[in-house]
């Protein structure tokens, strides 16, 4: 059986897609198989995947009253499976995150974002399915940390180790179809991924 991990975040600009493709093909290079499943009303995991063209990741088709069997199916014949959420709160998330072995839910380092996240992390503690916050697209120069860490309150501790650059190179790769590790292999970014993923299969180990 294999792990089901759902993306997810209320408010838009969050940066979940991205995040989701580039660990999706991060995966999949380590031999592992991956299937996606696009439950985003704006479908940019679909686009992507188009442009892609990759046998080796699964896009699977669903519909929002299929989604729970077809995410049952897809564990049961696959290594790894993704899923682009909407954040809001909804019967399709319930059904989600009940199946789903952990919720990341990446948030950009504001004040705003932070309360904007509140609204999946209050769901998959109503489901008792694990999740953790990622902050994505830092900058350089993060001044405001301790006001954005303060934010999280009690959520503090949802927080993951791992930290996303506010890197052209995500956004000029998904584009076509690739990753940032796929077009620069010891970039900043490909090591970002890299951590993030092990991050993550460790919590999946625990």
């Amino acid at each position: 059986m294999g792990h089901v991990i759902t993306f997810a975040q209320q408010k838009g600009g969050a940066g979940k897609t991205t995040l989701l493709v580039h660990l999706a093909a991060s995966w999949s290079s380590a031999g592992r198989s991956v299937a996606l499943m696009d439950l985003d009303p704006q479908h940019s995991l679909t686009r992507w995947a188009g442009l892609r063209a990759d046998p080796a990741l699964d896009l699977i088709e669903t519909r929002d009253y299929r989604a729970g069997s077809d995410l049952k199916s897809a564990r049961r014949s696959h290594d790894i499976v993704l899923i682009d959420c909407p954040g809001a709160a909804s019967s399709l998330l319930d059904s989600v995150l009940r199946e789903s072995d952990l919720v990341v839910a990446p948030c950009q380092p504001s004040v705003m974002d932070v309360w904007a996240s509140r609204s999946v992390i209050d769901t998959a503690a109503k489901l008792r399915t694990p999740c953790r916050l990622l902050l994505n697209r830092v900058p350089p120069r993060m001044g405001a940390l301790d006001d954005v860490l303060a934010a999280l309150g009690d959520a503090q501790p949802l927080l993951l180790e791992s930290r996303m650059g506010n890197r052209v190179a995500y956004s000029q790769s998904f584009l076509s179809g690739r990753t940032a590790g796929e077009t620069a292999r010891r970039s900043a970014a490909a090591i970002e991924t890299e951590a993030l993923r092990a991050e993550i299969e460790a919590l999946l180990a625990a």
